[in-house]
């Protein structure tokens, strides 16, 4: 065998259990489809604890951190991909301070399921008609959805319900009618949709002690 078929076959080999470890691991799929991801010890364990959420171990869970600190793109735009891989019918519904930053999330969601290496790690795809970033089934008729505080999402339920950054900043946190505004949405609203052994996930930055957390 030469040095270049030497070289292949321990690519190819290391590409199966990339795949392989993606398919278990949470961590080693966001490294998988982003390989620029940088995992420090606070996301690791964010990690671990939504693979708890996953298995059903967990069904509440708050990630509160200030700003910057990597908590959206591993919570809100990285685990509902990797979710939907291992739960192609279940259907899930993002929200966030206002409808354009939750577009984005369900943008970048979409995005990830439609990627090549996803392909390589799940079976689940896009439903041929879809399209839009803000609602979009895959091809097991699994669902997502995301929706700006304070909006409907009737006719649409829950298996899995992110809220990320329910309060723009800290004059809106200041504000108790901007608080009561997401409480009673939460509790009308996004709260009702949830499915029979839904979880629920906020992440968010701690402005006020009577913010949603």
């Amino acid at each position: 065998m030469t040095a270049k078929s030497t070289r292949l076959l321990q690519a190819l080999k290391a590409e199966k259990t990339a795949r392989e470890k993606s398919r278990q691991s949470l961590l080693a799929f966001t490294e998988y489809t982003f390989p620029e991801y940088e995992a420090a010890p606070h996301h690791k364990l964010i990690a671990k604890t939504l693979e708890a959420v996953e298995s059903g171990e967990i069904d509440r869970l708050m990630v509160t951190m200030p700003p910057r600190h990597g908590k959206s793109e591993l919570v809100t735009k990285r685990f509902p991909a990797w979710w939907l891989g291992r739960h192609p019918r279940g259907q899930v519904i993002t929200a966030s301070y206002n409808s354009d930053l939750a577009r984005d999330f369900g943008r970048s969601v979409r995005n990830i399921v439609n990627g090549s290496k996803y392909a390589n790690v799940f079976k689940t795809r896009l439903a041929a008609d879809s399209k839009a970033a803000d609602r979009w089934n895959t091809n097991k008729d699994g669902a997502y959805v995301a929706a700006g505080v304070g909006t409907a999402v009737t006719g649409r339920g829950a298996d899995l319900l992110i809220i990320d950054d329910p309060l723009k900043d800290r004059a809106e946190a200041d504000s108790e009618l901007q608080r009561d505004n997401v409480w009673n949405w939460f509790t009308s609203t996004a709260y009702t949709r949830l499915m029979p052994g839904g979880a629920v996930i906020i992440v968010q930055t701690r402005w006020h002690e009577d913010d949603l957390a």
